[in-house]
């Protein structure tokens, strides 16, 4: 077949979910963030998965991911957020197909009561508050400028106040109790309105943090925000294989690959793999020189890689590999209990988002959907909006 193909199992994302929805109180609802493509696993399985075991409440970044969202789940009851917010001209789409969009500065305030004072339904929003990370959010300008417009009586239904948390991978950073601070005083005149702070390493942070919503995304996934982290209640949910496309011999002082930086020492025995850089495969994964070589497991041997990862192709050395497991196994595993996506995060020098999200769109997706379907009905229910 010559693909690299994904073996995602949704019963291990959904028990995730139900791991991190009972850290919080029965009184917190849990979301999830589904942006990127559900983290390179795909955002309509994942989210489908994840609705029929409780989720409401969805994030995206873009209008779009929220448009192809809203397409497969269509439920009246299903609450998608846009992170980004509303550019110029897309508040018709937004309302059209359902979509809660994110205010995050003073024009997309504007631009969203302008809209509503036309509307024959007023569209509700959330508000993003600034508390320190200083990429999106209301500062406190801005913030004042949303009290006094809803205190007047504008078309400025709120039904979420949210912030990000920057550093809540390391629970000890003195910037997780500043924005938690910061957090409660911009958000004090809006009490009657949900609040949502923690990510997925916010949740750890403790019951403080968690308000009315939490909103997990790596942890989801079987990951965490620090590759160096572990945390035991949380299930892998993916693998990720190739196939073993040739077995071959070369001779000592024989070279493999592009630029010639694997010469054999001795008569060597080698497998090409069909997975390669555009598949996210990065060419980080094999530096000898800085001691950092990859692994790929055959038959349960590892396999490390001999030479540079090309765009297409890698490979390995299987001299240990005995011919008889060679001959019946037609795989390599790329992400396995021996070089987990943490290991491939760190041997990059990285976090696990960065390797999910770069995950080729040409490598095969295959979920495993065993007991889905089975969880009736989440415990947490849909955030009311407030006026």
């Amino acid at each position: 077949m010559g693909a690299s193909r994904l073996n995602i199992d949704l019963q291990a994302l959904t028990a995730n979910y139900h791991y991190l929805d009972q850290c919080s109180s029965s009184a917190t609802r849990t979301g999830a963030a589904v942006k990127a493509n559900a983290y390179g696993l795909g955002i309509a399985p994942v989210s489908r998965a994840l609705y029929e075991h409780g989720c409401r409440q969805f994030f995206v970044a873009h209008l779009s991911e929220g448009i192809r969202l809203r397409q497969e789940i269509n439920n009246h009851d299903c609450q998608i957020f846009v992170l980004e917010g509303p550019q110029i001209n897309e508040l018709p789409d937004y309302q059209f197909h359902q979509l809660t969009p994110i205010l995050n500065c003073g024009e997309q305030i504007d631009r969203l009561s302008s809209f509503n004072q036309t509307a024959v339904m007023p569209l509700s929003a959330a508000v993003h508050i600034d508390t320190g990370i200083n990429r999106l959010g209301l500062g406190k300008d801005s913030l004042d400028r949303l009290t006094s417009l809803t205190s007047a009586g504008e078309y400025l239904p709120v039904c979420l106040i949210m912030s990000h948390l920057a550093c809540a991978d390391d629970p000890a950073h003195e910037m997780n109790l500043r924005q938690l601070d910061t957090f409660k005083k911009r958000s004090a005149s809006m009490k009657q309105t949900a609040h949502s702070l923690a990510n997925s390493a916010g949740i750890l942070l403790g019951a403080d943090y968690h308000f009315d919503l939490t909103r997990p995304g790596i942890s989801l996934y079987g990951a965490l925000a620090d590759p160096a982290g572990v945390n035991s209640n949380l299930q892998q949910v993916f693998g990720w294989q190739a196939d073993i496309l040739q077995v071959r011999r070369i001779e000592k002082g024989e070279t493999v690959g592009y630029g010639a930086e694997y010469t054999a020492t001795q008569t060597t025995k080698l497998a090409t793999i069909g997975v390669g850089y555009a598949d996210g495969y990065a060419r980080a994964l094999y530096r000898p020189d800085q001691n950092c070589v990859a692994t790929v497991g055959i038959g349960g041997y590892a396999a490390p890689l001999a030479g540079r990862v090309s765009m297409d192709l890698i490979v390995v050395d299987v001299s240990h590999v005995p011919d008889a497991v060679l001959e019946q196994t037609e795989y390599a595993d790329l992400v396995w209990p021996k070089f987990t996506l943490e290991d491939m995060a760190l041997a990059r020098q990285t976090i696990p988002y960065e390797v999910m999200t770069g995950l080729g769109g040409r490598i095969i997706r295959h979920y495993d959907e065993t007991q889905l379907g089975s969880y009736s009905q989440n415990r947490k229910s849909t955030l009311k909006t407030e006026a």
